[in-house]
């Protein structure tokens, strides 16, 4: 019975939750046929406040308050639909510019940039151990060179394929100086840490495997074997004790001598010396031996591979046994391991290196994907025709500098995008109007340059004609400013355009608002400002012996503002300036002792007049009056504007829904 009963409340408590309406469906104002969802109000509440962390912290009043401002925004909003004003073509005109602006940024960060930012993080999760055989050709050299390395190593590939040793290889035919030292070994690397060529097409390998055609770089032709891939180590921090060589070639005498300090101090640690101490006292490295042997955090290839790659086998707490680099021998301690940062944490960097190393070729292969997609074309004869109509001695900045171009030439088609057809007119258009294609050269070679660039503008702008689709984030940053753009349009009509401000109107609010425009209590008084107290104290005994204040503040003054006024203020706030504050509680005539600064000097004050508060005259008010006459209109407007809306669509509001925001777990 108990199992049936309990099975029937679970039944029907699912059934309720089944049926009752997610937080963010609740509808916390209407107006008219129209409603406004807490999940909408939520969206542009905490965008508005600073955050999703700062809503939550609003007040219930805050948050009413905020509901008041949203309602006006959506009620001019619907007032502007009504009045159909995105057809208006000025509004459109902007729309189409902005679009046009805001579609490419968007679409390179999205599709190019974002994809590629987080492919080099993926790469930096792992690192990789490789060798290489480089035969040198420079990027300008001769098609033979070119050929006669390309042809080298593929003749070394194909040594390496029937069974050949890579080491011994490297060592006998690589062009990389280090490969007789290392036999082309070029340790663990991460992304960024290799030229972009090489890196891509390692990043490609398995381990074992040996690049099947020479890989090209800005040093030549590679040929590479991937020899180990493992999670990327992160950071460590060490510290180490150093027993130096006393030359850059140091001979067995040296070397020995060398070896038998470090094991002395190895034998220290045994012991169970405190490493830190030993450091600061054995250790032969004067940069890091008074911190304790401390080199702070580093990442992998930071310093030697000898050294790097002891201290990359310690666990936090581990000490190594004698290492030993071209510097000298070493003992390392790991004091502490830090893991891989987060993509978040590394975007900065790694955004760097991909402006830096990778931009241009990753723009250059995403134009080269779209001409391909959209059937990209430039038809050089009619280019052909068209830069023989030109003066090769002008540019695009000389007046009238197309009028040889004939009206035939001019509607020849010179680019096809996709559904887009560019002819000689509309190219002549973007060269002379179009500030980055200003003081073009009317040279082939050069025009040339800026038909491809055309060509790119016209991919992007083919490429972005559905971003609305595929990209909801555009669509909303598209509505943003279409919104913001027709509001603008119609407080200008209904607000703006209906200000009626004159001389006779704005002395009749001043007339009927004086109260509003008074002057505080004000005090006129004058300083004398000295820099030691020793100065102030000589002014005061003159000021006492009855020497006059305005003499000495002519005579002592260190401050050139004051020095400039011989001292004088004239009238001050007793609101705004703490001086006049402190003179208002004195008489007339009366002089402060030295009263010390923030600045550490010493300010002497006298009292020259006080003038209680009082209403300004209307020239007094000035622009403050003018001001506010303008905001009461504005404010009167809108008001009859917002009221009239109203009569159209009623508004309902239900502020009681606002408790519930931001409490929603599901979102």
């Amino acid at each position: 019975m108990f199992q049936t009963r309990l099975f029937l409340f679970l039944f029907f408590l699912l059934l309720l939750i089944g049926c009752s309406p997610k937080t963010s469906e609740l509808v916390v104002a209407k107006y008219g046929d129209n409603v406004v969802k807490l999940g909408e109000y939520e969206k542009f509440y905490s965008r508005n406040i600073g955050g999703l962390d700062a809503a939550k912290k609003a007040t219930q009043q805050e948050r009413e308050d905020f509901l008041n401002l949203l309602m006006k925004y959506k009620l001019k909003l619907q007032d502007a639909t009504d009045k159909n004003l995105l057809a208006d073509p000025e509004i459109v005109q902007e729309l189409n510019e902005y679009r046009t602006s805001l579609a490419s940024t968007f679409m390179l960060e999205k599709e190019l940039v974002e994809p590629s930012l987080k492919k080099l993080y993926k790469r930096t999760t792992e690192e990789i151990r490789a060798s290489h055989i480089l035969f040198r050709v420079d990027m300008t050299s001769s098609p033979e060179d070119t050929l006669k390395a390309y042809t080298k190593a593929m003749e070394i590939i194909d040594r390496v394929n029937k069974g050949e040793d890579f080491g011994k290889l490297a060592f006998e035919f690589s062009e990389d100086p280090s490969a007789k030292e290392n036999s082309g070994d070029l340790y663990y690397f991460s992304s960024g840490q290799l030229v972009p060529e090489f890196e891509d097409a390692v990043y490609g390998m398995k381990v074992g495997e040996i690049s099947q055609k020479p890989v090209r770089t800005a040093f030549g032709y590679h040929i590479i074997k991937a020899t180990d891939r493992q999670p990327a180590k992160g950071s460590i921090r060490i510290r180490h004790i150093m027993a130096r060589f006393n030359s850059q070639q140091p001979d067995s005498a040296d070397s020995a001598s060398a070896y038998s300090r470090i094991v002395e101090v190895l034998d220290s640690l045994k012991s169970g010396s405190d490493f830190h101490a030993i450091a600061v006292s054995k250790s032969e490295d004067g940069g890091s031996s008074t911190n304790g042997g401390d080199l702070g955090f580093f990442s992998r290839r930071r310093w030697v591979q000898p050294f790097d790659e002891a201290a990359f086998k310690l666990k936090a707490g581990e000490i190594s046994n004698i290492v030993r680099t071209p510097y000298g021998f070493h003992i390392l301690k790991c004091e502490e391991q830090k893991p891989l940062q987060t993509f978040e944490e590394m975007k900065p960097e790694i955004q760097r290196t991909f402006q830096s190393q990778r931009y241009t070729s990753a723009y250059n292969d995403y134009i080269a994907n779209m001409k391909k997609s959209f059937y990209f074309s430039i038809d050089e004869n009619v280019a052909n025709l068209f830069v023989s109509e030109l003066d090769s001695t002008n540019t695009t900045n000389d007046s009238a500098w197309d009028a040889t171009v004939t009206d035939d030439i001019r509607k020849m088609i010179l680019i096809k995008v996709g559904t887009q057809s560019l002819n000689i007119d509309s190219v002549i258009n973007m060269l002379t109007n179009r500030q980055d294609f200003r003081d073009t050269p009317l040279k082939k070679h050069d025009l040339m340059k800026r038909f491809e660039r055309i060509g790119d503008l016209a991919l992007l702008a083919e490429n972005s004609k559905n971003l609305e689709t595929r990209f909801p984030d555009f669509k909303s940053l598209m509505q943003e400013y279409q919104d913001g753009v027709v509001l603008y349009k119609a407080e200008q009509l209904e607000v703006w355009n209906k200000l009626n401000i004159s001389d006779t109107l704005i002395h009749e609010f001043f007339n009927n608002n004086r109260e509003r425009f008074k002057f505080p209590g004000r005090v006129d008084y004058s300083e004398i400002y000295a820099t030691s107290d020793s100065v102030a104290a000589e002014i005061m005994n003159k000021l006492q012996a009855g020497e006059s204040f305005e003499k000495l503040a002519d005579q002592y003054n260190e401050e050139p503002q004051l020095i400039a006024s011989k001292g004088a203020h004239g009238l001050k706030s007793i609101e705004e300036d703490e001086f006049a504050k402190m003179c208002w509680d004195m008489e007339i005539g009366w002089i402060s002792q030295p009263i010390f600064t923030e600045d550490g000097g010493y300010s002497i004050l006298k009292v020259n007049l006080k003038e209680p508060s009082r209403v300004k005259t209307f020239e007094e008010a000035g622009v403050e009056v003018s001001n506010a006459f303008q905001e009461y209109q504005q404010k009167r407007l809108e008001t009859e504007w917002l009221e009239k809306i109203k009569t159209k669509y009623p508004v309902q509001l239900f502020p009681e829904q606002l408790q519930k925001a931001f409490t929603d777990p599901a979102k």
